[in-house]
């Protein structure tokens, strides 16, 4: 297969330096720049998140692509966000798998995914690879 993993997540944003430095400090990660207009830090698994300068062609935001972290504890990963300055834009909720899910918003705008994966929804999920869509309502 061509694509085999996600090496990195990039976030367009107004500060990549405060940007940079929220996600260091959640993650207990350092900052690195590969220029004055790009920062990054490693995130869980390898995955680097890169900070970018919001623009005219990626003005970031909510509207786009949302990222979704696994999670031990959905509750307390929410809460640890809360407290660092993210908002709860979305759930808690439940999939109709039934992993508990939720989404925030940082500081900067961006949304912010959380999964908490249940072993009933992770059977489901490989179940329904091998199963013909649902049909449309």
């Amino acid at each position: 297969m061509m694509l085999r993993a996600v090496e990195s997540v990039v976030f367009f944003v107004s500060d990549i330096d405060a940007a940079a430095a929220w996600w260091a400090d959640l993650l207990g990660s350092p900052v690195g720049h590969e220029n004055p207009r790009f920062a990054f830090v490693h995130g869980p698994g390898g995955v680097l998140l890169g900070f970018h300068p919001a623009d005219a062609k990626c003005p970031g935001g909510i509207g786009g692509t949302t990222v979704y972290w696994e999670v031990d504890d959905l509750d307390a990963a929410v809460a640890a966000l809360q407290a660092r300055g993210a908002r709860l834009h979305r759930g808690p909720a439940r999939t109709d798998f039934g992993a508990a899910v939720a989404m925030l918003v940082c500081p900067w705008g961006c949304s912010i995914g959380l999964n908490q994966a249940t072993p009933a929804s992770r059977q489901a999920i490989q179940a329904s690879l091998s199963s013909p869509p649902p049909p449309s309502p």
